[in-house]
């Protein structure tokens, strides 16, 4: 391990629909606009000030994803390990409002990866109108290899793998929640999908009741992972990318006993991190429609 990632902080997206994106994040996701031009705006979540930010370019899709790192001060001593370990690190300075500096890196697959150790808390974390999600829950993203995905985020920046679907799909967790990054072998890598975690039950189903009176078409869910066993939701934004609703999912408190909290709902006593196998029928979705092809 090169770099100790604790917390994933924020996603950044290129958007071909800013107006529509904008609307949309603000007014029926519910997240209060941090900063925004005429180019980009930036998002707060829960207590992060930069949660996610949309910028107007050519294609949708995956820009970059900010992953705070362990340690105070500046990261000359990350960059200066990560450059050891022969990974091509870039410190950068005010990048992003409120980060003083971070280091820019690239996964095997050239997703870009910006590592930092301070972000500003926002003042206005909630707001009453659209479903006002608790925090930003992972980002999953398609890569060419994801045995390969894996091993770069375990070996250089400490992830440890929660659950495998097979060995085409990985759920790696970087704290105490289940998993805050996801690698699913394709033959186009990208953004998959993004989460947003809710309260529980009831507010996934007053997300339900939003996305319908706003028009918003759900494409899955409700339902129940068997991986993470978190409850799930999606639908696409403006641009098309897979937004996902979450909530009840699986904690890892204690990392040395090597199992998850213990929940009514497990087939495991106790719950640790497994293979699943893909014809496992609780593995996707313990109750409930199965996946829909589109959503791939």
């Amino acid at each position: 391990m090169l770099a100790k990632v604790t917390k994933l902080g924020f996603l950044g997206l290129n958007t071909v629909k800013y107006d529509d994106m904008v609307h949309h994040y603000r007014n029926v996701i519910g997240l209060p606009v941090a900063h925004q031009s005429s180019k980009e705006a930036y998002f707060s979540c829960g207590g992060d000030r930069l949660a996610i930010s949309f910028h107007r370019g050519d294609q949708p899709g995956y820009r970059h994803v900010g992953l705070q790192v362990a340690g105070e001060g500046p990261l000359d001593d990350v960059a200066a390990e990560l450059s050891r370990g022969g990974i091509n690190a870039k410190l950068k300075s005010d990048l992003f409002e409120g980060v003083p500096s971070c280091v820019q890196i690239d996964d095997p697959d050239h997703h870009s990866i910006y590592l930092y150790r301070s972000a500003p808390f926002t003042s206005t974390a909630y707001q009453s109108r659209g479903v006002v999600p608790d925090k930003l829950g992972h980002v999953a993203l398609f890569v060419s290899d994801a045995q390969q995905a894996a091993k770069f985020y375990t070996d250089v920046m400490g992830f440890r793998w929660s659950d495998w679907l097979a060995d085409f799909f990985v759920f790696l967790r970087c704290n105490a929640d289940h998993h805050t990054m996801n690698f699913m072998k394709a033959e186009k890598c990208g953004l998959f999908h993004v989460a947003f975690e809710l309260h529980d039950f009831n507010h996934l189903g007053k997300g339900c009741d939003i996305l319908a009176m706003n028009g918003v078409r759900i494409i899955w869910g409700p339902g129940r992972h068997g991986m993470g066993h978190n409850l799930f939701l999606y639908h696409r934004d403006p641009d098309g990318n897979v937004v996902e609703f979450i909530a009840d999912l699986d904690r890892m408190s204690d990392e040395r006993l090597g199992y998850f909290d213990p929940r009514h709902y497990h087939a495991d006593v106790p719950q640790r991190p497994k293979v699943w196998l893909p014809d496992d029928p609780m593995a996707v979705n313990s109750w409930g429609a199965p996946i829909p092809p589109d959503l791939l």
